[in-house]
């Protein structure tokens, strides 16, 4: 009978500690255009999820994946900003960190000579990886015929 009580008695213990420990949630790590401003030079581009011997073709209408291995992206705080690749080729954009989904992405717009960013219609939009104050990862998702996603990863040093 004192075991039964004894036992009793721990469960209940147990069961009023666990209602009354906080819970534990995994949050997003939140971005903002602050943490990305500046100039920032890729460093690697990988491709995660592609089959051997499949090609990315263009990435952002510009050049092939590889192509952006050395390229500058300057950032500036107002949104303003540009892409250039080692070949000389520099792009003008406009963008944002949406913070509106469950996941911030980086989103950006290119802009052609003259063109505000309020008459451009598409754009792009890469997810944030690992972002810290000299690095950060953003990542292309890219959907593959067989309705899988893979992912053409930029990781950036800060310059």
């Amino acid at each position: 009978m004192k075991a039964i009580i004894k036992s009793t008695f721990i469960l209940g213990f147990v069961a009023v500690f666990a209602a009354c420990s906080p819970r534990t949630t995994t949050t997003t790590p939140s971005v903002s255009r602050g943490d990305v401003s500046g100039k920032w030079m890729v460093t690697s581009v990988n491709m995660d999820g592609f089959p051997a011997g499949t090609s990315a073709g263009k990435v952002f209408d510009m050049a092939n994946a590889q192509d952006f291995q050395g390229s500058t992206w300057d950032l500036n705080g107002g949104g303003s900003g540009s892409i250039s690749l080692t070949n000389g080729a520099v792009q003008p954009i406009y963008w944002s960190v949406n913070r509106t989904t469950a996941m911030p992405t980086f989103q950006f717009k290119k802009l052609m000579d003259g063109q505000k960013p309020k008459d451009v219609e598409t754009g792009y939009s890469l997810e944030f990886g690992d972002v810290s104050g000299q690095t950060a990862i953003f990542k292309t998702p890219v959907m593959l015929g067989n309705g899988q996603t893979a992912y053409i990863n930029f990781t950036f040093a800060k310059q």
